[in-house]
């Protein structure tokens, strides 16, 4: 997944599918987002794939803080934490956006 911000509040994501049968692993935020998209909106699935770069974003910080062996209780509480929260921004994000009002 690659991402890249054009202008001042714009950002740009590569539209290039992961096919799972030619790659033996997927990353932390692939695998807790998901890629389901019943209704094939495209911002969901621009929704889906920002939330997981920002859970590989928090993984990659994970790591770095784990091979330099200053993982402290309380920076994985918040490392776990975010990942928590973007995973329920990712949901309510998606039901906003798919979202239909039932009533007449």
């Amino acid at each position: 997944m690659n991402m890249s911000l054009e202008g001042e509040n714009e950002v740009k994501f590569s539209e290039e599918k992961i096919d799972t049968s030619k790659v033996s692993t997927i990353s932390r935020g692939e695998q807790l987002i998901g890629n389901v998209n019943p209704s094939n909106i495209d911002e969901v699935a621009t929704v889906k794939r920002a939330c997981a770069y920002l859970v590989d974003v928090i993984e990659k910080n994970r790591e770095e803080h784990t091979h330099n062996k200053t993982l402290t209780p309380n920076m994985e509480f918040l490392l776990n934490h975010a990942v928590g929260e973007i995973l329920n921004a990712q949901m309510s994000v998606v039901k906003v956006l798919t979202y239909t009002n039932e009533e007449k």
